[in-house]
């Protein structure tokens, strides 16, 4: 195992077939791995520092993201691969999962694969697959309906970072702007507070979430390539059986006002998980976690 840059950033395990692996632990107690968002990074597990203990968090970069080495070839199933070692080389048997937006498809695939180790499995504000855009903001319908296009993709894809560089450099200036003004209303209005309130919670949710971004796109083109790749893998749909998920270990919440990924999702992944616990989250967006992390912090824990 090698250690890259402080303890405070994260570490690196070389897998088995030589790539790196980047992850982030905060916390002691019960280990819990958490995936980022799309894009994201290990770095947003910093967000999750206010659950009270005791608590292991382990956020894990995918790969093309922060510090874990992108592959051109690889399927969804992979990843659960990568955690089942870095559990290994950690030295702990059974986990706890929570997958929020663009790695909820993960953390449900890692139920599948892994049930002898997983103890429960947390899906946030999910996709169901294949990707389904029909009812999406047209911000993400354009990013995932045109965004596996290899050209056209990139020239997506670096828009968004822009877009969300400029949102959360200077997020009340920006807002003024018309890009600043579409940007907003791609979300639900209960989003809003992530965005643009003032106060102390909120602008250090900001301020992680940045950082995550920064790392996310920290691989240049390849990390522009493996937002690529996450689209395409979505559209493929489940490498896995969901019915192979031990029955009542995965808790669905969703956001009833999402527009990111709308709430039929959420109950069309209730319905092909067995005995999954489903809960919408009335008049909630895309981003009701970050109000609830005590609520996430009794469930993990009980």
């Amino acid at each position: 195992m090698t250690m890259k840059k402080g303890n405070m950033r994260g570490e690196t395990i070389s897998l088995p077939d030589e790539r790196k692996l980047g992850y982030l632990i905060i916390g002691e107690g019960h280990p819990v791995f958490w995936f980022h968002g799309l894009p994201g990074s290990r770095i947003s597990v910093l967000n999750l520092s206010k659950i009270s203990g005791p608590l292991k968090l382990i956020g894990v970069d995918r790969p093309g993201f922060g510090w874990s080495t992108f592959t051109a070839q690889r399927r969804m199933s992979d990843f659960a691969q990568d955690v089942n070692f870095l559990a290994d080389q950690l030295k702990i048997d059974k986990f706890a999962v929570v997958g929020w937006s663009g790695g909820s498809h993960y953390a449900i695939t890692c139920a599948a694969l892994l049930p002898e180790r997983i103890t429960k499995v947390v899906v946030i504000s999910g996709l169901s697959l294949p990707l389904n855009t029909s009812e999406m903001n047209s911000m993400n319908k354009m990013m995932y309906d045109q965004g596996t296009r290899s050209f056209i993709g990139s020239i997506i894809q670096r828009q968004v970072r822009g877009r969300f560089f400029q949102f959360l450099s200077e997020p009340r200036k920006f807002a003024r702007t018309s890009a600043g003004k579409y940007f907003i209303q791609q979300y639900a209005e209960a989003d809003h507070n992530f965005w643009l309130r003032k106060d102390n919670f909120w602008s250090r949710i900001r301020e992680v979430y940045a950082q995550s971004l920064v790392e996310a796109y920290g691989q240049g083109d390849d990390s522009i390539k493996a937002m690529i790749q996450e689209i395409k893998l979505m559209k493929k749909g489940w490498d896995v059986d969901l019915s192979h998920i031990p029955k009542g270990s995965v808790y669905i919440w969703h956001g009833k006002a999402d527009r990111n990924i709308p709430v039929y999702n959420a109950h069309k992944n209730a319905k092909e998980i067995p005995g999954a616990h489903l809960e919408i989250f009335e008049e909630a967006g895309h981003m009701f976690l970050f109000e609830n992390l005590k609520k996430l912090s009794e469930l993990l824990k009980s």
